[in-house]
């Protein structure tokens, strides 16, 4: 998920539905477009060129030249992009029945579909006439942005990668973000166990190869300052972030520590839990921000826990509910402290039990059960529970003028597409 900034109004943070798809890539390594030395994995294999060829935000051409022992019969390709990633399996270009392999397969790619900083890995298994499978040694390359001269600024915890910039602007942000992972750990109980990447682009420009393409209009309109694109790479607009640039990378660190510390890389925490605590990560709500929690909870206009296990569709009322799902977290910290919500988010992370069987077993009850706990917490008046067994739904108050999606309406999206940002309109 990533947040943007806007500046309909000075200082104010405006957040918006846009849909993505969420690819899972991995670790880090060199730089892009690399020929690399013969293989050695297949001695009876004579590797003479193994190598991949980037075109950056275009396509990825992967070429093999080699000598077999036997008439060879078919060749396939396997390709990883991080170390969470499947193995992708491609039968390339090839002419049978010959001792000499000449193959290549150019894979096209969607703009965005691999984060700059992934680590591509391939191997090639070649099948001979006599049944005998001989496979190369395992090459990797960085996948970089090859339009810059990147340099990388590395501690234990993080590299980050920029351009055209002294080396301070790249210690500024490993220095903010590494105050992040200290604001992270005593919340979430660990540090990641791998090192993340920051790739830090000076400007949307820049920025907008690495990103989906959500149409000209959109772009045109509003610009992304951050985004977690995998599970352990972070990419920013820190040319143009200014003062806000430090929020935006303490908010897309918290949902990478987060995912990482789930024991099963499938899970994901309801949108309440997950961007509450990246809202909290990143401090006190801004002035605008808190009135409208304020104004909201005075006039009990205010969403349910289970209406923000999905965001509402109505762009309005996105700012309140990331709001409002900062304040559930802040509740619960203030409430039971750090020791029961680190027990919290390490039983929802090991699968076994739903959100509501995780509540109930640490605080007492479930979503609903804190919705009313955090009501009376903000001084207002119960509201009926649904009897035990129905379907719970969410309060619904009128349209606004022009049309649009309920206050309160949620809009059910499949896990995994879902993007949730602060953007800038221009």
């Amino acid at each position: 998920m990533h947040r943007d900034a806007t500046l309909r109004r000075p200082r104010r943070l405006h957040r918006l539905l846009a849909l993505a798809v969420f690819l899972v890539f991995g670790p880090p390594n060199p730089a892009p477009a690399l020929a690399q030395a013969p293989a050695v994995g297949a001695p009876e294999l004579k590797v003479g060129t193994d190598r991949l060829d980037v075109a950056f935000a275009e396509t990825l051409t992967f070429r093999l030249s080699a000598r077999a022992p036997a008439p060879v019969e078919q060749v396939v390709l396997r390709y990883s992009i991080g170390q969470d990633a499947p193995r992708n399996r491609r039968v390339p270009e090839f002419e049978p029945g010959g001792r000499q392999v000449e193959a290549s397969h150019e894979e096209e790619l969607v703009r965005g579909s691999i984060p700059p900083a992934s680590m591509i890995r391939w191997w090639w298994s070649v099948t001979l006439d006599d049944g005998r499978v001989l496979e190369t040694a395992a090459q990797e390359a960085r996948y970089m942005d090859e339009r810059f001269q990147w340099q990388s600024l590395e501690d234990e915890a993080l590299r980050v990668w920029w351009y055209d910039a002294p080396q301070g602007f790249a210690a500024d942000i490993q220095a903010q973000a590494d105050a992040a992972l200290d604001r992270l750990e005593p919340l979430i109980g660990s540090r990641p166990d791998r090192l993340i990447e920051i790739v830090a682009y000076q400007s949307q420009d820049d920025l907008r190869d690495a990103m989906f393409d959500r149409g000209a209009g959109y772009e045109e309109r509003l610009s992304t300052l951050g985004a977690r694109v995998a599970p352990d790479i972070l990419i920013l607009d820190a040319g143009t972030g200014g003062s806000e640039l430090e929020e935006v990378i303490a908010h897309e660190l918290s949902h990478i520590v987060l995912h990482l510390h789930f024991e099963e890389s499938y899970m994901d925490a309801p949108l309440w839990l997950d961007e509450g605590l990246a809202m909290y990560v990143e401090g006190p709500l801004e002035g605008d921000e808190q009135r409208q929690l304020d104004r909201a909870i005075a006039d009990d206009r205010v969403m349910s826990v289970l209406s923000l296990t999905s965001f509402p569709g109505n762009p309005d009322q996105v700012e309140l509910a990331y709001a409002q799902s900062r304040d559930f977290v802040d509740y619960l910290l203030q409430s039971g402290g750090e020791v029961r919500f680190r027990r919290l988010l390490d039983t929802v992370g090991q699968a076994e039990q739903d959100m509501d069987e995780a509540l109930r077993g640490i605080y007492g009850y479930d979503q609903l059960g804190l919705y009313q706990a955090w009501r009376a917490g903000r001084r207002m008046a119960a509201v009926v529970t649904p009897a035990p067994g129905s379907t719970p739904r969410p309060r619904v108050t009128p349209a606004p003028a022009g049309g649009g999606l309920p206050c309160g309406a949620v809009l059910w999206l499949p896990v995994g597409l879902l993007l949730w940002g602060r953007r800038r309109v221009r």
